[in-house]
This record gives C-alpha cells, sequence and structure tokens, in this order.
C-alpha cells in the first residue's frame, strides 16, 4: 500500500514531495507539509478510515471552496488522505484566551464568530455539493444521531455510581432536539471549531479541521459562545459581554441583515442544553475516577469534574422538559455533595 507521501504526490501529479514539517494531529490522523516544486502544501493521513473523517473532511472542504478555509486539492480514500491547500502558520484563537490580553482575547473570539458565520453564509447555496461528495453511507448530520446512545449510556453510568436518575429522560432528550433536526436554518459547519481548530493569517481567521464536517442546525455553532467551546480542551468561561457580542457578530455573519428567525431563541437554548448533556456524558466517567487524567483543572484546560458541574448547572438554569431539568438539578446536587464546588474561572486573558 502507498504510503500518504506517494498518495500525495500522485494526487499532485508529480514524482516525489518533500516532507517539511509533522505539524501534529490526534489520534485519529497525522497532518503534515510537504514541498513540490516551489509550493507548500498540507498533507493529512486518517489512522481510523472506518470512521470516514477523510470523507467529511473533503467534502466539507470542496463544498467551502476556500472560504474561511483551505482549498482542496485532492483526496484518496485508500489510504485515506487528503491533500489541501497551506495556509502557512499563524496564532489561533487559543493563543489568545491562554494569554494575557483582553482586548486580544475579545478580538479573537468575534473574528471565529465572524469566519464561523461568513463560512455558512457564502455555503448556503454548495450544501448539495458536500452531501453529493461524501463517501456512500456517510450521514450528511452527525450531531443529531449522537444523541440515541446518550440516554442509555448516562442511564447506565448513574446506575453503576448510584446517581440520580429519572427513565423520562432519555426521551425528553430527544424532544428537545426535535426542531433541530430540519429547516432552513441548516448550514455547512467544520463540526468542531475548537479555538485551537484556526489560524490567524493575511486573510483573516481561517478555520482548520473539517473532519467531522457535516450539515447541522446554526444553534449548535452560536451554542459554542454560551456553553463555551463545548467539543475543546481549553474550554474557560468567557465574560457575558463578550459572548454576546460574538453571538450577534455570528448571527449578522451568518444571516446577513435579514437575521435569524423569530424560533432562533428558544433553538439556541436547546441547542446549549444538549452540549451541555452530551458533554457530561463525555466528561462524567473521568470526573467520578479519583485516579484518573485532568481530574483538576491546570494551568490550560479546566478540569472534568469543573467543566460537569459547570454544564450541569448551565443546563439547569435553561427552558427544557421538566424531567430532563429536573433529573439534572439532582444529579447536580449530588455531584456537589460528593466532590465540593468546582467553579468554572474565566479564560487566563480576562482574569
Amino acid at each position: 500500500m502507498a504510503d500518504a507521501l506517494e498518495v500525495a504526490a500522485e494526487v499532485l501529479g508529480v514524482d516525489r514531495v518533500e516532507q517539511v514539517a509533522e505539524l501534529g494531529g490526534s489520534r485519529r490522523s497525522v497532518v503534515r507539509r510537504v514541498r513540490a516544486g516551489a509550493e507548500t502544501f498540507i498533507v493529512k493521513e486518517y489512522l481510523q478510515p472506518e470512521e470516514m473523517t477523510w470523507s467529511r473532511e473533503a467534502a466539507g472542504l470542496k463544498a467551502a471552496d476556500g472560504v474561511r478555509a483551505p482549498r482542496l486539492i485532492g483526496v484518496r480514500a485508500d489510504p485515506p488522505v487528503v491533500v489541501m491547500s497551506d495556509l502557512g502558520r499563524g496564532p489561533d484563537v487559543a493563543d489568545a484566551l491562554l494569554g494575557s490580553e483582553a482586548a486580544l482575547g475579545r478580538d479573537r473570539i468575534l473574528a471565529w464568530a465572524q469566519a464561523v458565520g461568513e463560512l455558512q453564509a457564502r455555503t448556503a447555496d454548495r450544501l448539495d455539493v458536500f452531501r453529493d461528495s461524501l463517501a456512500g453511507g456517510v450521514p450528511t448530520d452527525a450531531t443529531v444521531g449522537v444523541f440515541d446512545a446518550v440516554g442509555p449510556a448516562l442511564a447506565t453510568l448513574c446506575a453503576t455510581n448510584g446517581l440520580p436518575w429519572a427513565d423520562a429522560v432519555p426521551d425528553a432528550i430527544q424532544d428537545v432536539l426535535d426542531p433541530l433536526r430540519t429547516g432552513p436554518d441548516l448550514a455547512l459547519t467544520p463540526g468542531d471549531t475548537c479555538p485551537d481548530n484556526n489560524l490567524l493569517g493575511p486573510d483573516g481567521l481561517m478555520l482548520l479541521d473539517f473532519e467531522h464536517a457535516e450539515i447541522r442546525h446554526r444553534a449548535w455553532e452560536a451554542a459554542y459562545l454560551r456553553v463555551p467551546w463545548p467539543s475543546c480542551w481549553c474550554a474557560w468561561q468567557v465574560p457575558d459581554g463578550i459572548s454576546a457580542l460574538a453571538l450577534q457578530a455570528y448571527l449578522d455573519a451568518s444571516y446577513g441583515i435579514d437575521g435569524p428567525p423569530p424560533t432562533f431563541p428558544a433553538d439556541l437554548d436547546a441547542a446549549t442544553l444538549l452540549w451541555c448533556i452530551l458533554t457530561v456524558s463525555w466528561f462524567l466517567p473521568a470526573a467520578l475516577d479519583a485516579d484518573s487524567a485532568h481530574l483538576a483543572d491546570d494551568d490550560r484546560m479546566p478540569g472534568r469534574r469543573t467543566l460537569t458541574l459547570a454544564r450541569l448547572g448551565l443546563a439547569a438554569g435553561l427552558p427544557g422538559p421538566r424531567p430532563l431539568v429536573s433529573w439534572v438539578e439532582s444529579l447536580r446536587t449530588e455531584l456537589l455533595d460528593r466532590w465540593g464546588d468546582h467553579p468554572l474561572r474565566l479564560a487566563p486573558a480576562f482574569r
């Protein structure tokens, strides 16, 4: 089987490419900068092809067509490799949040909000490009389907650890999810728009990492600013005033002068509540394990107990089905009794 660099050379139509640097990645992928002649490109190799993240990334970049994102150069399925344009080097939102300048932190968050909104506005007529570019069997949405397993997972977790549970919770989660399944608010998203998945360059803030690209309701992205950063490691609190400014910047960029529909505030509450529930299902197992890594806050990221309690606290104050909100309140009360309070602090830039 050809390796990633051989595939990249084939995609680029050259005899060989030279690796300039390995830029990191994750358990799912390896990212490299390569040189072909006088130009450099980014080559992304996918280590878990069965997850089909290579297909989502290629389809997302093709639909984005360079709007606040790298340009897709080519893709191969076997081995799974995506070649994209090289946006160069630059700081990201996470750098600013973990720094010491409040104004810089505010400006980067606003740039993030505008970039995500602009991507969605300018790809509104290209959603079929995304759908048609996905490999067979890959659904256009991913977030909605994740919730099928959340209720059962939480039920098992609570039963195993002597935590409060209510059998009505799984159905209540689906009720909250219903307004976000379809409708005119669906838009393209990279899927994991964390503070470190972007790059500030000459053309402004550019979005990176489309491995989880999908078409989903805009409220999911807007809720990133309220939770905040639900799927991200550096999920420190953002001052309310800056969060409100960024939300308006996102809405202006995504919806334009017409603004969002009247249903959007309720949809935003629903997405915020669901992000809280989903991420509690992610973080609670580690938070219950006294020997787990990242149990307590460190200089760069909140601990799992901090995030779990913060998400439950936010969820308890949101409108939602009474069985769901009551369970959230009782779970938070029990965990506070066990752990004590772990307040979520502001990001370092705002302290």
